[in-house]
């Protein structure tokens, strides 16, 4: 007897994903913000990896992905350049990591 057993593979990002996605949302919290990404896994975005914000072109903050899904990630504010704040639209980008 044969028992073939087929899974459906799942990948979570590749090195080929652009680390890069847009801000769809802010949430105010009580002690700190929080942003809604429209990429995931499929982005290269991992709890715990730090990102560069910016808008047309110009950074102006970093933030930490604390949750991801193959689609969605929230992240919380690290740091803001003084009198911006995140909106819609804006960019994340995955900082490298300078330990590889």
């Amino acid at each position: 007897m044969v028992l073939t057993i087929v899974a459906e593979a799942r990948m979570l990002g590749s090195a080929e994903a652009e680390g890069r996605a847009k801000v769809i949302q802010v949430i105010a919290g009580n002690n700190t913000d929080l942003v809604v990404v429209s990429g995931g896994y499929n982005c290269g975005l991992r709890p715990g990896a730090v990102c560069t914000v910016t808008h047309e072109g110009r950074a102006f903050g970093s933030v930490i992905v604390a949750e991801a899904t193959e689609q969605r990630a929230i992240a919380l504010i690290l740091s803001l350049d003084s009198s911006t704040q995140i909106t819609s639209g804006d960019t994340i980008t995955l900082r490298p990591n300078p330990r590889i």
